[in-house]
């Protein structure tokens, strides 16, 4: 059995560069699309030992912020379902 495999669904490394600082507003170089990958953050698939191919929904989907503002905003997430959950209303 052989798998279908449609290219118009990824993205070479230079276009994921270019689609990451589009959505973020800065310059995202290709080494850190690699990082994304590493990390689990985007789908890759190899071509060859030196090539992939970058999953254009989870591509375009990212946002490249600046470093703590994803946790920042995690934790103070966090921190506000807490405080409505040990809050009564007066009846």
């Amino acid at each position: 059995m052989t798998e279908q495999f449609n290219l118009s669904e990824w993205y070479n490394p230079t276009e994921a560069a270019e689609r990451l600082s589009k959505n973020s507003g800065k310059t995202v170089d290709i080494s850190y699309v690699r990082t994304l990958a590493r990390y689990g953050k985007i789908a890759t698939f190899q071509i060859s030992e030196r090539m992939r191919l970058y999953r254009k929904a989870d591509v375009d989907n990212y946002i490249v912020e600046e470093r703590g503002e994803k946790s920042g905003r995690a934790q103070r997430q966090k921190a506000v379902g807490k405080s409505k959950k040990g809050t009564k209303t007066a009846a």
